[in-house]
């Protein structure tokens, strides 16, 4: 699948007001197998995608489009504390 990045690219202009973004990590099998059923930590620093993200729901933010933010624990170990490494980018 492409980069959320590269498709973001392609299609922004056709992004009006609203918006769904789901990080869903790209090995789900792998960080299975790291995390052992656990989920209270970080397992894979996506901390650069995480960056970029944030960039990119700051620009939605300036064109008033309503950001949905879906985060699935197979992105970097833990959905939550994924969650709070974004609210410190926005904020």
């Amino acid at each position: 699948m492409p980069s959320i990045f590269e498709i973001y690219n392609k299609y922004k202009n056709y992004i009006k007001d609203l918006t769904v973004i789901r990080l869903h990590g790209e090995d789900r099998q792998g960080i299975e197998n790291v995390s052992n059923g656990n989920w209270d930590k970080i397992y894979v620093d996506r901390q650069n995608e995480l960056t970029k993200m944030a960039e990119l729901m700051k620009e939605l933010n300036s064109r008033k489009v309503e950001v949905y933010l879906n985060i699935n624990n197979h992105f970097e170990g833990s959905a939550p504390l994924t969650i709070e490494r974004i609210k410190k980018l926005l904020a």
